[in-house]
């Protein structure tokens, strides 16, 4: 019968602690569970807006404190401050947190004869709602004038390609009697 090795646990947490401080860890990645300020900042990724940490991240923009965000949702204050330090840019004012939030969205836009999800910067946004106006304002009185501001005129996405801003009053108009352009439900697919 093999005997069973004994394990000298402490050694081997010092060891494991060791290698960490010599590859340049702090001392609490060494131990496996790094804090919100040992990770990398502001990487930029897709936004899943049913996740719970997103929710999180909701609430805690309209004024609730991280602690009651996370309860709210039921994950960890720890997994919530990890989550919030490596997706957005947050500073303290007072005790509110005031989040800038500069990662891609996803949104719907009229482009080259059909409706198309692209993956823009977060700044580009007013834009694709200005030119939804216009569209909505050129269908209900059939005055192009409206769509003048957008000819010749597009977005870049993520990957740099040019999605032209639709504006062509034919096309608009077939994708309307389609019902292609339910503005109500391209809001909604906009704002999650």
């Amino acid at each position: 019968m093999a005997s069973k090795r004994i394990r000298d646990f402490k050694k081997e947490y010092q060891a494991r602690i060791a290698r960490g401080l010599a590859k340049g860890k702090s001392r609490a990645q060494s131990r496996g569970h790094a804090r919100a300020n040992d990770l990398p900042s502001g990487t930029a990724g897709t936004i899943d807006a049913e996740s719970p940490l997103e929710k999180a991240l909701k609430l805690m923009k309209q004024g609730m404190s991280q602690k009651q965000a996370a309860k709210a949702v039921g994950v960890s204050a720890e997994k919530l401050r990890r989550y919030q330090k490596q997706n957005t840019t947050s500073v303290r004012q007072g005790r509110r947190w005031v989040i800038s939030d500069s990662r891609p969205v996803s949104m719907v836009m009229a482009t080259r004869g059909k409706l198309k999800t692209v993956t823009l910067p977060r700044d580009a946004g007013g834009d694709i709602g200005r030119h939804w106006v216009a569209i909505n304002k050129f269908l209900e009185t059939n005055d192009p004038s409206h769509l003048k501001p957008f000819v010749g005129r597009g977005l870049r996405d993520n990957q740099s390609l040019l999605h032209p801003f639709e504006t062509r009053p034919n096309i608009l108009r077939k994708l309307d009697s389609v019902g292609e352009l339910s503005f109500v439900d391209i809001y909604r697919q906009t704002v999650q």
